[in-house]
């Protein structure tokens, strides 16, 4: 009989393959859910903090500094929602209207009694934490009005208005509000009211959540999305990606394009630029796949070199095959800069809308942030990393073993082009794994 001995790792210890067993299993309709809480909750920022806006209203109120942060998200069903609200807690009745199905706000009692002493000109100390009185309910219901005020203008105006519909006082006097079979997303914020700390629950909807997601080209996903990549930027410094030159297309079939050979011409029916004769011309610049829209530029000649001057950006999918100019050349749905016809497309929201010139500035940054759509990005899982040198890497053999330092259950990293970028742990999407982000690097 032969028994193999133990494998040891580098520094001696011996090791067995571990397998990631128990993960917390999500399916992609929760996945889609928590991405459209993105316009559920502007005021959020990448980093989880609550902007300024909400903060401001509350420091205005209660005369003291204030910090929130999201610290998870959850989509769960009704009948797993006790396990997130307190037995004995304050929480708010929210009504989306037009919506029928009610959301909750959750503020721990701690949190609750310290905020209604700071109100009424208290000094804030802790007192014995017991249910709300009426009057104390109605203090903390004008608390939650002020705050919903201080979200609605950075709200998109297609999502539906909240209004608080009333108070209860624990899990059992919410049995009926909110059907069985829905499932609901719960936000858990930390809220920091001076020296007072606790815990603030959003509850939302699956229908609300569903009717969160604003059209590709809205203004305001536009808007969101240059504001998503200055918050990322630091992130991004690292990533590399081809600018392309076009000056000009052809469509061929799948068939021709796998029967090129060398020394076979492909007709281009006509070029934007002639580099065989030395002279510029117009440009379209692609960035990586080049799918959200280009850089319009001009092309010219200096000692002896072709430069691309950038003079306007077009935002937009291309015009499908065969809607072309005149020339040949696709013809995009062009919207005159400083147009006063009210019935013209808000340039914002139309696909192939062309900015002029006089406009490169101002768009260079929201441009600039959808064309970074187009940049791929690949990234990478790391369960850890380990310090080496080059002498080792030459002398590996198969059956070495590294030893990650890493325990079951700690997060992983994940990184693109080597940097670390988040951490994060597996769950379980649908059979897939999945990596749910934890905390963001910096």
């Amino acid at each position: 009989m032969l028994i193999k001995a133990p494998t040891f790792s580098k520094s001696g210890r011996a090791w067995r393959p571990f397998t990631f067993n128990n993960l917390e299993k999500v399916s992609k309709r929760h996945a889609l859910l928590i991405k459209n809480l993105e316009w559920m909750l502007p005021n959020v920022r990448a980093t989880g903090e609550v902007s300024s806006s909400v903060q401001k209203r509350l420091e205005e109120m209660l005369e003291e500094q204030i910090s929130m942060r999201v610290e998870y998200v959850h989509v769960v069903p009704m009948s797993q929602l006790q396990h997130y609200i307190g037995e004995t807690t304050f929480l708010a009745v929210l009504t989306p209207q037009p919506n029928k199905t009610r959301g909750l706000l959750e503020v721990e009692l701690g949190l609750a009694h310290h905020a209604i002493d700071m109100l009424l000109g208290g000094a804030g100390e802790a007192v014995a934490l017991r249910p709300l009185t009426d009057i104390e309910e109605g203090v903390m219901t004008y608390v939650i009005i002020e705050t919903l005020k201080a979200l609605a203008p950075s709200l998109d105006p297609s999502l539906p208005k909240l209004r608080i519909e009333g108070v209860v006082r624990g899990f059992s006097e919410i049995q009926g509000l909110i059907p069985e079979t829905e499932n609901l997303a719960v936000v858990q914020l930390k809220a920091i009211f001076g020296g007072q700390s606790g815990y603030v629950r959003l509850v939302i909807p699956e229908d609300v959540l569903s009717a969160a997601n604003p059209p590709v080209d809205a203004s305001v996903r536009r808007s969101r999305r240059a504001a998503d990549a200055e918050e990322h930027l630091s992130r991004l410094r690292n990533v590399k990606t081809l600018v392309r030159a076009e000056i000009g297309n052809v469509e061929i079939s799948g068939a021709d394009l796998a029967q090129l050979r060398e020394r076979d011409v492909v007709l281009v029916d006509a070029l934007s630029c002639r580099p065989d004769q030395g002279e510029g011309g117009t440009a379209k610049l692609r960035v990586g796949l080049g799918r959200t829209g280009h850089l319009d530029a001009e092309v010219v000649v200096e000692d002896g070199r072709f430069l691309a001057r950038v003079t306007g950006v077009s935002l937009g999918a291309p015009p499908p095959p065969g809607l072309s100019d005149e020339n040949g050349d696709a013809a995009p749905a062009e919207i005159e800069a400083g147009s006063n016809d009210p019935d013209a497309d808000d340039e914002s929201t139309t696909p192939g809308s062309v900015r002029g010139r006089n406009d490169v500035e101002d768009a260079q940054g929201a441009g600039g942030a959808d064309l970074m759509n187009d940049i791929p990005l690949q990234i990478a899982v790391e369960l850890g990393r380990v310090s080496t040198t080059a002498e080792e890497v030459v002398a590996l053999k198969i059956g070495h073993v590294f030893d990650l330092n890493r325990v079951a259950g700690e997060p992983l990293d994940l990184s693109v082009n080597g940097k670390v970028v988040a951490r994060g742990e597996l769950v379980e999407i649908d059979g897939n794994l999945g990596v749910r982000i934890l905390s963001l690097a910096g």
